[in-house]
């Protein structure tokens, strides 16, 4: 069959009707982000005169900067600002914790909440299903990253020097909104992060471990987190201001307009504000890691008390000039020193610990060495089987001698759980061990020994280690200075 202008035009109609009624039927059909969730509406009605016949329920992620559950306490920034209104009110309060975002959204509009508190900004689509309150504050932006680390070189070291490729985002971040706008030359580097969605702070953990180079947290993290995560840097803002609010039910007005009058009183901005100081104000430098300055030598002296760390010495694995560094760091070489903490002398040994190995403060200095001396051997022999590296095996007795073995054998065993070594000190335990300080990671079943400041443990091993490199390649050359000018004399 010939083919016709006839039916080239019968085709090209046919073709105009299949495409009207396919653009027909999609603007008829409702678009996915239209459709109804099942948390877009209340479906309880409890609004303020309710909850003051009854508690003030908070719905929270744990964090830090909103809620967290501490032995016989729970802290958080936005949970002491909530608390304070409830005791305006003459309510008591009630904590739901949720794991995911979602749940907030649904567990309110159930009822069973009064209250979002999760570090919220006011996003677009969620402002069409709850009321949001006033700010209590604004947050801008920062990138978080390793510093540049002089250990650098050390096998397992995650890589800080090069240039950025890809900043991630948590989709939780007050900065995920679509609205958002990055600034021009960080916006080509964010990229959200994929399932399994992690929260700001669990980003971040990831960063500590090496697992991911860079993410994006809000400034008051950033000013928090020095603290617990040294090896951290944050740079920024990278973006504007967004405000952080809390959230209520749609149908609950008086609790919505109490709130906003409690938050916008300016004596209780007041306390606001200062309540927040108490949470990190202070940004911290950029720059690479502290290397700690070596001990002052005066001619072939350390200390007064050489000779006395050389006749101990002989009974442990290292070299004497390691209990020299030991009692300048711990105790600048002044006896008298008492810690915070109660530890004494010159080593600075826990009064329980002292007490184990037969001392006490009317002991004489001699006998502090001594017994520090019989301590890091017990140290030592503890670490044998586990760590068989002598090198990195000081390291671990070191640790053990500033926090208790306790806690560092909490952190091997969360090492090995993180899939880090847990037979390396650095870049991997001393990683885990800053991780005892959250809550998250010590009041974990097999977290036997709970709470530690691992920020103290990590600088103290690298002050040690540090100190006693430099203080022996330094005293091993002048040694060798001094030998060949003996030799050179008897020559002549």
């Amino acid at each position: 069959m010939k083919w016709t202008r006839a039916h080239t035009t019968v085709l090209v109609v046919i073709t105009l009707l299949i495409a009207l009624a396919v653009l027909y039927w999609k603007l008829r059909l409702p678009k996915l982000d239209q459709a109804p969730v099942p948390w877009s509406a209340p479906l309880v009605e409890r609004d303020l005169d309710v909850i003051k016949g009854d508690t003030l329920r908070l719905l929270v992620m744990q964090d830090p900067l909103t809620w967290e559950q501490r032995p016989k306490v729970e802290s958080g920034l936005e949970y002491e600002l909530i608390e304070r209104f409830a005791r305006e009110q003459g309510i008591p309060v009630k904590v739901n914790v949720a794991a995911h975002r979602d749940s907030l959204f649904l567990w309110l509009q159930q009822g069973r909440a009064d209250v979002l508190v999760a570090q919220l900004a006011p996003r677009s689509k969620e402002k069409a299903w709850v009321r949001f309150t006033k700010p209590y504050r604004q947050v801008r932006p920062m990138v978080a990253r390793l510093r540049t680390d002089p250990l650098r070189d050390v096998p397992g070291a995650p890589a800080v020097d090069a240039p950025l490729d890809s900043v991630l985002l948590s989709p939780w971040s007050p900065f995920a909104d679509a609205s958002y706008q990055f600034e021009k030359g960080a916006a080509r580097f964010v990229v959200p992060h994929a399932e399994p969605a992690l929260t700001p702070e669990e980003l971040l953990v990831e960063v500590v471990l090496g697992r991911h180079r860079a993410t994006v947290v809000s400034d008051a993290r950033a000013a928090y987190m020095p603290e617990v995560f040294p090896v951290l840097e944050f740079d920024g803002p990278v973006g504007p201001a967004q405000p952080q609010c809390f959230a209520v039910r749609r149908n609950a007005p008086r609790l919505s307009k109490a709130l906003d009058t409690w938050l916008g009183d300016p004596d209780e901005q007041a306390a606001q504000a200062q309540l927040a100081k108490a949470y990190g104000t202070a940004m911290p430098r950029g720059g690479p890691l502290r290397t700690k300055r070596g001990v002052p030598v005066v001619g072939d002296s350390i200390s007064p008390y050489d000779n006395w760390f050389r006749q101990h010495a002989d009974g442990m694995a290292w070299d004497w000039e390691l209990l020299a560094v030991m009692a300048y760091k711990e105790s600048r070489f002044d006896s008298t020193v008492t810690s915070r903490k109660g530890a004494m002398g010159i080593m600075q040994l826990m009064p329980r610990t002292a007490a184990r190995l037969g001392l006490d403060s009317s002991h004489a200095m001699d006998d502090h060495i001594r017994a520090a001396v019989r301590y890091l051997s017990k140290l030592d022999t503890l670490w044998m089987r586990a760590v068989p590296d002598r090198e990195q095996r000081l390291r671990f007795v070191l640790a053990s001698y500033n926090a208790g073995p306790g806690h560092i054998i909490d952190a091997q065993r969360l090492a090995e759980q993180l899939g880090l070594d847990p037979e390396r000190w650095e870049h991997n335990v001393e990683r885990t061990i800053l991780l005892k300080a959250m809550p998250a990671y010590y009041m974990r079943p097999e977290m036997r020994n709970g709470y530690c400041k691992g920020s103290q443990v990590f600088h103290y091993v690298r002050d040690v280690v540090g100190m006693y490199v430099q203080l022996k390649a330094r005293r091993g050359s002048s040694n060798k200075r001094s030998s060949k000018g003996k030799a050179g004399k008897a020559g002549v």
